[in-house]
């Protein structure tokens, strides 16, 4: 019920619905989800390691207009994983939430069609891979960003430093529950504001 009450709270300062949310993760989804919003982004239900989404975010054209996903069938690959892994190009794909590579490949055609390139942010976390080298590429994409970390990184400037991960070798799953308020990780920082496009990025109190 907490949660839901934040999500109506939410709802009723968000007024940018045709934003794009191209994530490297599950993060995009679940704030559009929460927002109640439409999916207008293919990066939905899956996640990216970090080296193939920064490139992705930097060949955009090429990689939208891929039209096919192949099976991954590499065991060094798949390892234990009990969902499907594709490749788009060059690109690999956890499909984490779907049942098939055929029905994420349907998903993703028909969510593509939706992005809107004007209207488009872009969502990282210095999980899976993320090095110093490629936040400098973070840095260079020609859109409005964030990269969430685990330690305040003033010399980029699009990160935003998400407490309680220190120790950590990399930040957790912020669209985990956070306390009992039906706050998550990811609400210590201003994500409707952010999403509206205001100009001010700061954390909420």
């Amino acid at each position: 019920m907490n949660h839901a009450r934040l999500n109506k709270r939410n709802r009723a300062r968000f007024h940018n619905p045709d934003v794009s949310i191209l994530s490297m993760n599950c993060i995009g989804g679940v704030l559009a989800h929460d927002l109640g919003i439409r999916f207008n982004s293919p990066t939905v239900n899956l996640y990216m390691r970090a080296e193939d989404y920064i490139r992705f975010c930097e060949n955009l054209p090429y990689y939208l207009s891929l039209r096919e996903m192949l099976p991954c069938t590499d065991p060094a690959m798949i390892g234990e994983r009990t969902y499907p892994v594709a490749y788009l190009g060059d690109l690999v794909l956890y499909l984490v939430h779907y049942a098939s590579v055929e029905e994420a490949n349907r998903k993703w055609q028909e969510r593509k069609t939706r992005l809107h390139m004007d209207n488009l942010v872009i969502l990282a976390t210095d999980r899976d891979g993320m090095t110093e080298e490629l936040k400098e590429r973070f840095e260079k994409l020609p859109y409005r960003k964030v990269l969430f970390t685990k330690q305040p990184d003033p010399t980029h400037p699009d990160s935003i430093y998400i407490p309680g991960y220190e120790t950590e070798e990399s930040l957790g799953l912020v669209t985990d529950p956070a306390g009992c308020l039906g706050k998550r990780v990811i609400d210590q920082f201003d994500w409707v504001g952010f999403l509206n496009g205001d100009r001010d990025r700061k954390k909420q109190g």
